[in-house]
């Protein structure tokens, strides 16, 4: 499930959505930001972030900074 706009609205609704979704995994994209894969990473472009909600986890990743979906 993406949030989009994640730095100006799209926060306000994670908390909701873990709960009614709660085997999903959530990703918030920043405005003006986005994500590329490259295999098996993901690798953040843009001026802000993105955040990956799993059910007990929260990480948030920077520009250029990569992460991997696999095994979620």
């Amino acid at each position: 499930c993406v949030l989009p706009h994640h730095n100006q609205f799209g926060k306000r609704w994670a908390n909701n959505l873990r709960t009614l979704l709660p085997n999903a995994i959530l990703i918030g994209i920043d405005e003006e930001t986005g994500m590329i894969n490259s295999g098996d990473n993901w690798q953040v472009y843009g001026k802000g972030e993105v955040t990956v909600y799993r059910s007990e986890s929260t990480v948030t990743v920077g520009r250029g900074g990569k992460f991997s979906l696999i095994g979620i």
